[in-house]
């Protein structure tokens, strides 16, 4: 089985998330992706709103119907700061028997720039194939320079961030607001957040 690990903060997950997963299955031939939330960030601060369980959950529903599409929460279930390194070697251990080939690191060229910063980058770089997806580079922009052994995704781009999203929850009062970001996540993700007022959700 050829497998891709798909790591991130997921606060919310969303159809950029969905999409970009789905153009990796397709276009490298993996078998399934594996979403992965993380506990702790080791890079940058995670954003209140929504605890670990929510994150989990939101992911979960977020991918059902999708047997391609798969939750692992052993960065959540190990606690403290989230290594790519360290959940690429579980996975390798765990799953030894079905694995076919490298594991997939699918890392966005937003974070080129600090990989070296990485835990073990380097043998990060020789046990993984390490998937650049777009997300900063445009149409006629000359792509980052990365000096690791890498897999370069032509994905198209959707201008979707968890952040924006929300920037528009908390901003939103009433339901003439609710249009401003319900379809920017899954319908089953959307209803979560709103029955359990994540975010700063309000109705007035």
């Amino acid at each position: 089985m050829r497998i891709a690990m798909f790591g991130g903060s997921f606060n919310p997950i969303h159809v950029g998330h969905l999409f970009l997963a789905e153009d990796v299955r397709l276009r490298l031939g993996y078998d399934k992706v594996f979403f992965i939330p993380v506990s702790i960030p080791a890079h940058k601060k995670l954003a209140s709103g929504a605890s670990d369980k929510n994150r989990l959950q939101m992911t979960k529903l977020a991918v059902q119907g999708n047997p391609s599409f798969e939750v692992d929460d052993c960065e959540i279930r190990r606690g403290g700061v989230s290594y790519s390194y360290d959940t690429l070697i579980e996975l390798i251990q765990r799953m030894a028997d079905d694995l076919e080939g490298k594991i997939g690191l699918v890392m966005g060229d937003d974070l080129v720039e600090g990989f070296s910063e990485w835990k073990n980058a380097k043998e990060l770089s020789e046990k993984a194939d390490l998937i650049l997806a777009r997300r900063v580079a445009g149409y006629g922009i000359q792509p980052p320079v990365f000096n690791y052994p890498h897999i370069e995704l032509s994905n198209s781009i959707l201008p979707v961030a968890s952040s924006d999203i929300r920037q528009r929850i908390s901003a939103g009062i009433g339901k003439d607001c609710l249009g401003a970001w319900r379809y920017l996540v899954p319908e089953a993700v959307y209803q979560y957040i709103i029955q359990r007022n994540l975010y700063g959700f309000r109705t007035n």
